[in-house]
């Protein structure tokens, strides 16, 4: 069985790039620099790229596991757990380890208030490989150039228990659901706690923990996958079609320029708007939005990359023309951090990444992806 979803190699860039916008102006801002890291819009920005990031995860692995039991009759939770080490691993690790223990020793690398890789911990260490970002970066101060590993975090946590749902259940909607209902009912009764103690102790980190965890946007995800996989056409009669998907796509764009921040459920409506973005992106014939162009799909097959690197060149393009200008333009800042990161993961994704996602082809019973395509 092959299963290829059109524009989504675009979106995920579009996810990425979004998170790159919002780090040029942190960087700026952590250098001293003029910025606009602390208007809403930016901030806005990178957090929704992430929530992206996390509706597309959850919209393909839940599609993907149903596809798999429906051909098998079962799930292989070794062979589904081997595809995400060969895609996950490889960059993770290697990016991880030269934060914690390569970079800190560069001058070049140095930021200013650069406390996260001075002075470590062994549990601070201990959690970044043990592949806990999200909790490692709520407990101390994030480590230059993989604070944004988090998200791997959440997602890593994702896949360890999703696999097992999917196989062991018949009414995949209902353990959705139920995700999403059990996570938002933790996150409120923390948060009481929180506010309660006066947001400080055990219970602010654990709802500061608990809120970048998120596994609920990946499971709104999982429920448009099971829409379209099981074809429940009266409900997406109304949600896929040309109108909703070009007022999904204007909300999202307006709402963002406004910096829009809603008091509950703030990733939870833009995880639903992205969710219908994705259906009618992936799903119908002729999309209001195109995202196929062959530079898209490339740059959305590097995404991963552009994600994991795009601190790491951004502090090296501002040293960079720092040291030969004098002073940062941002224009120039925002090319030349743009450049480098797209030069820096497709080479990444050509010498270190490809050669284990061709591996993935050997524990798998779908074919997805671009070899779909072939």
């Amino acid at each position: 069985m092959r299963v290829y979803f059109k524009n989504l190699n675009g979106l995920r860039f579009i996810a990425a790039f979004s998170v790159i916008i919002s780090h040029v102006e942190m960087v700026k801002m952590v250098f001293g620099d003029p910025h606009s890291w602390d208007t809403k819009p930016v901030k806005l920005l990178g957090h929704l790229g992430v929530v992206l990031f996390f509706v597309l995860s959850g919209f393909l692995i839940t599609y993907l596991l149903l596809a798999e039991k429906k051909v098998t009759r079962s799930i292989s939770i070794k062979q589904f757990y081997i595809r995400r080490v060969l895609r996950i691993w490889p960059l993770y690790f290697l990016l991880v380890v030269l934060a914690l223990f390569a970079f800190p020793n560069i001058s070049f690398l140095e930021v200013p208030g650069d406390e996260g890789s001075s002075g470590g911990t062994w549990l601070k260490t201990a959690l970044y490989l043990l592949i806990l970002p999200n909790i490692a970066v709520k407990l101390f101060p994030a480590v230059p150039f993989i604070g944004q590993t988090w998200s791997i975090g959440v997602e890593e946590q994702f896949y360890l228990i999703w696999p097992w749902l999917v196989k062991k259940t018949r009414n995949v909607l209902t353990v959705l659901l139920s995700v999403i209902i059990i996570y938002l009912l933790i996150l409120f009764g923390l948060d009481f706690l929180a506010a309660r103690d006066g947001y400080a102790g055990a219970w602010h980190i654990a709802s500061e923990v608990w809120h970048v965890t998120s596994i609920d946007c990946m499971a709104i995800g999982g429920v448009f996958a099971w829409l379209h996989f099981y074809k429940k056409e009266s409900i997406l009669r109304f949600v896929r079609n040309d109108i909703m998907e070009l007022i999904s796509v204007l909300i999202v764009i307006s709402f963002v320029v406004k910096g829009v921040r809603f008091p509950i459920l703030h990733h939870e409506i833009y995880a639903i708007l992205f969710g219908v973005i994705i259906l009618n992106l992936a799903t119908k014939d002729k999309t209001v939005l195109y995202l196929e162009h062959p530079v898209l799909d490339y740059l959305g097959k590097v995404s991963y990359g552009v994600y994991m690197y795009h601190v790491l060149c951004i502090v090296i393009a501002y040293k960079a023309i720092a040291a030969m200008a004098g002073s940062v333009n941002s224009w120039l800042l925002y090319g030349l951090s743009i450049a480098l990161t797209i030069i820096v993961s497709a080479i990444s994704f050509e010498m270190l990444e490809n050669p284990f996602i061709k591996m993935k082809a050997r524990f798998t019973k779908i074919i997805s992806g671009d070899s779909a395509r072939k």
